[in-house]
């Protein structure tokens, strides 16, 4: 705290001395000033940013990148730091750089003050001031805080979570199907797909024993598919017996004869096939 105590004197006295050396026309000492307090404004910022490395021109880029000071304060720093280095290096003694200096030195200093300085100074606390309670004045306040606590707002707290289960369980019955009425739709699902394993209802059931064929004839009939069929070489669904087609849902189908209960033989573009009598209908 000390040293921001003195950069901060530094500061203003010069801020004094770049106004006192301009009223004196002495215009390369007033930015050369200028450009030195400057430096003490930089320091002070880069010391509370962490900056430890790099010159002047580094540093106030470093703040601006930080959010330290504004585009227009980054502008104003470089500006005095140019003209500093110019009455340094090159002997400037010019009347308009010298006024220019003081001027924006004046501006940057005030909104270091409001910015920076007046900011960092907390108010004092009061606590001091308050009077301290003891421990039972402490514990008598706590007691009268649980004796103004109402009945009722007690009751109401248990009752909340009971009420909010009781609605849940409500809403639950509500939207979930009555399961006991429920009944088992129609299957709409492919009996097949075009893939192994085969739908559900053709995979369970089982090929007749291959020595034991019932197959009957009737009269050509032309019947429908019900739904997505598959038109098989065989009447199983083993791998043996090949898809050759499927049938969409109300494709014509000749019926030539049935096999036995479970399949039914049809004319495939000229030759027999099979297919599950559960899904052709006339």
């Amino acid at each position: 705290m000390a040293d921001v105590a003195i950069t901060w004197q530094k500061i203003q006295q010069g801020v004094k001395e770049t106004e006192r050396l301009l009223g004196q026309k002495q215009y390369n000492l007033t930015m050369v000033k200028a450009r030195q307090t400057l430096e003490y404004m930089v320091k002070s910022l880069g010391e509370r940013a962490c900056i430890v490395d790099g010159d002047l021109s580094d540093i106030i880029d470093q703040l601006y990148e930080g959010k330290w000071i504004t585009k227009t304060t980054k502008e104003h720093y470089h500006k005095l730091r140019i003209i500093g280095n110019k009455a340094v290096h090159e002997g400037n003694d010019n009347p308009s750089d010298a006024s220019q200096a003081h001027h924006i030195l004046s501006q940057e200093v005030y909104l270091f003050t409001n910015e920076y300085v007046a900011k960092k100074r907390k108010p004092a606390s009061n606590s001091a001031s308050r009077p301290k309670r003891n421990q039972n004045q402490i514990q008598n306040a706590r007691r009268k805080r649980r004796k103004k606590r109402s009945p009722m707002r007690d009751a109401a707290q248990l009752l909340i979570p009971v009420v909010c289960v009781v609605l849940l369980i409500f809403v639950i019955r509500t939207i979930l199907p009555d399961k006991e009425n429920e009944t088992n739709p129609e299957p709409t699902t492919p009996v097949e797909t075009t893939t192994e394993p085969v739908s559900q209802t053709e995979e369970t059931t089982t090929a007749p024993p291959e020595t034991t064929p019932l197959e009957t004839t009737t009269a050509t009939v032309i019947y429908k598919a019900t739904t997505i069929l598959n038109v098989r070489t065989m009447p199983s669904t083993n791998e043996n017996s090949q898809i050759l087609t499927q049938l969409m849902p109300g494709d014509p189908v000749t019926v030539t004869g049935t096999y036995d209960s479970q399949w039914t033989i049809i004319n495939y573009e000229g030759q027999d096939a099979y297919v599950a009598t559960a899904y052709i209908t006339q």
